[in-house]
């Protein structure tokens, strides 16, 4: 039988300007959820983009050794084949 878990929350607590919590209450009100929600989606919108701007430049710091190194570049005259 499988059980679904649900990944573990911890409470937060956070201390934010007036102005930054009227806005938020007022995004969070437009998008149909609450204040919590709205901050939760924002973290994990920006813990993704972090995590795909870290790999792109991890790719950017690898470019040159893929163009140079022969075991790596051996099949490069393949890139583009259908193979199907």
């Amino acid at each position: 039988m499988f059980i679904f878990e649900a990944p573990k929350s911890r409470r937060l607590n956070i201390m934010i300007s007036e102005s930054l919590v009227k806005w938020a209450s007022s995004a969070a009100e437009t998008s149909g959820m609450s204040v919590s929600a709205f901050v939760r989606q924002a973290l994990e919108r920006e813990y993704e983009r972090s995590h795909e701007q870290a790999i792109a430049h991890a790719a950017d710091a690898l470019a040159p050794l893929y163009r140079s190194d022969e075991d790596l570049t051996a099949f490069s005259a393949l890139d583009g084949d259908d193979f199907a």
